[in-house]
């Protein structure tokens, strides 16, 4: 990782978050290349980067604990010097939650929220079918799964899509969202629906609706993976 990168100066941003959730990778990419170099470095900066090349501290909590161990240092004075190490060139940090890949991505642990829309979907899908509309306790069942389909999940994927940064909703505002938009939705499929030789029925509705909610779910997938 080069110094002055634009990658560089956006993890000079976030460095004072990095500290805080000291999740963050540091790796020591090299040691000072001359004795010039050398002389001018701090000593807490020379600690710092002794204790990544002998220990190699898994992230930034290690790091800081290892090296208040050694110094008397304050957390801030830690976050200065480290900040100097990697505008010099010596020192990479790594978010652990960026991934290299579309398929790590994928990973359940990280978009839960995908897989449980995708379920959820199958099983609103299968509950209609299948379970009978009146006359057991079972049509409860289908009719929540019938109410989260019409009523939620279009409109949930859809605020994913168009918001896929989790920091610019909050829960009360994607909830809002993913109702309107779910009707506004349901009701455009409806009329699309309708004027088309298929006609509007069951049998046309529910594989458009959702086809939707897996089609939006994917983009904003999609989305959440090019702005992570």
């Amino acid at each position: 990782m080069l110094a002055g990168s634009p990658h560089s100066l956006l993890l000079f941003s976030v460095f004072s978050v990095a500290l805080n959730q000291q999740a963050w990778r540091t790796t020591l990419l090299c040691k000072p290349a001359n004795k010039k170099a050398d002389a001018q470095m701090t000593s807490l900066e020379k600690v710092i980067l002794d204790i990544l090349e002998t220990k190699q501290p898994a992230n930034v909590k290690e790091l800081v604990q290892l090296v208040q161990e050694q110094v008397d240092a304050t957390l801030e004075d830690i976050e200065k010097e480290v900040k100097s190490l990697h505008k010099k060139g010596l020192v990479s940090l790594e978010d652990p939650t960026q991934h290299k890949n579309f398929i790590s991505f994928l990973s359940p642990k990280t978009n839960r929220w995908f897989w449980l829309t995708l379920g959820t979907s199958l099983l609103s899908f299968a509950s209609i079918m299948l379970l009978p509309e009146t006359g057991t306790p079972l049509s409860y069942i289908r009719y929540i799964f019938a109410f989260v389909l019409v009523a939620f999940l279009p409109g949930y994927c859809l605020t994913e899509t168009l918001f896929p940064r989790e920091t610019a909703l909050d829960t009360i505002e994607r909830f809002t969202f993913s109702i309107g938009l779910s009707f506004a939705i349901t009701a455009l499929a409806g009329l699309f629906l309708s004027f088309t030789p298929i006609g509007l029925t069951l049998a046309t509705s529910l594989p458009a609706l959702g086809s939707t909610v897996i089609i939006l779910a994917i983009v904003a997938l999609i989305r959440k993976y090019k702005t992570q």
